[in-house]
């Protein structure tokens, strides 16, 4: 029996095709139009393709390649994958379809409130954050307190100090988002231009509990560079077809790096975000897991700190 492979050349083919174009072409009662520039699948409602990406929110998966999708969403081995698009490319070349890669929305910060003590009250006595971590973030205007809702609204700028990046984080509720328009690359972030070091998180706040936590131990807590990836993904079935964050690709290619440290949550999705790290990075980089063991993440890590310690007062 023959064996069964790709090549290279066949391979690089393959992952040339978006996921648009492979279901406008060859599944396309699978195509539901959402918006100008959205699409979901009948099979996944809350599957979404735009700006030339698709992520399955349901599952907080995602990726720009019909490759992928078949490995992830479809649960197809690697090579069974491959070959199928392979074949089905070979009969039919597609037709490319052209998604635009830029947002249908205008970025646009929310509307500021007259003053930030709601906010400042939610991140130091609920999420425990030190006070002067929050007031410097304040005084920088990466953070501040939303108009319309009292919410944290985190901000993430460019080189040139514009901001292209906000999410925002209620106050009295588990709801957390991203503004529309928001560019991912450049995530909330606070740098050190004369640090080699950065350290990685999957959120704004997990960022922010260890600068409390570093100034608890009596230590420079401006002293590095720190970053919020905004989320973590999973691996799916094969890791080399994986990519790494988009903030974290960014911010390796504007600033020099040469030590990585990760604080990913303590789930399946953060332990998958650092094999993925990694994996690419190695060779590059020294890359140190400091995730938390204990705890879910390093908020709750910084939250038990903090009882412990008003316990033994």
């Amino acid at each position: 029996m023959a064996k069964r492979f790709i090549s290279k050349k066949d391979l690089a083919r393959i992952k040339e095709l978006d996921l648009l174009t492979y279901l406008k072409n060859y599944e396309p009662q699978e195509l539901v139009k959402k918006s100008r520039n959205d699409y979901v699948t009948r099979t996944h409602g809350s599957l979404h393709i735009s700006n030339g990406l698709w992520c399955w929110w349901a599952q907080n998966i995602g990726g720009r390649t019909a490759l992928q999708y078949l490995i992830k969403v479809e649960e197809m081995e690697f090579l069974d994958a491959a070959l199928y698009l392979k074949d089905l490319i070979d009969k039919q070349p597609p037709t490319k379809v052209i998604q635009s890669n830029k947002s249908s929305y205008h970025f646009r910060l929310p509307y500021r409130y007259e003053n930030d003590n709601k906010i400042i009250s939610y991140l130091v006595n609920e999420r425990k954050l030190d006070k002067s971590i929050v007031d410097y973030c304040i005084k920088k205007k990466l953070i501040y307190e939303s108009a319309h809702d009292h919410a944290v609204v985190f901000v993430g700028y460019d080189e040139s100090h514009m901001p292209k990046f906000a999410s925002t984080r209620s106050i009295d509720s588990d709801m957390k988002k991203n503004i529309p328009g928001s560019n991912k690359a450049y995530s909330f972030n606070i740098k050190n231009e004369h640090s080699h070091q950065l350290h990685v998180f999957e959120s704004a706040i997990d960022l922010l509990s260890y600068m409390t936590i570093l100034k608890g131990n009596k230590k420079d807590y401006l002293n590095n560079n720190y970053l919020s990836i905004d989320g973590a993904t999973l691996i799916g079935k094969n890791i080399h077809d994986t990519e790494i964050p988009v903030a974290l690709n960014h911010f390796l290619n504007n600033n020099e790096i040469n030590s990585i440290f990760l604080h990913m949550d303590n789930d399946k999705a953060g332990k998958d975000t650092v094999k993925k790290i990694q994996y690419h990075l190695k060779n590059q980089y020294k890359i140190i897991d400091c995730s938390p063991q204990k705890y879910k993440d390093v908020n709750q890590e910084l939250q038990t700190r903090v009882f412990h310690t008003d316990m033994e007062r």
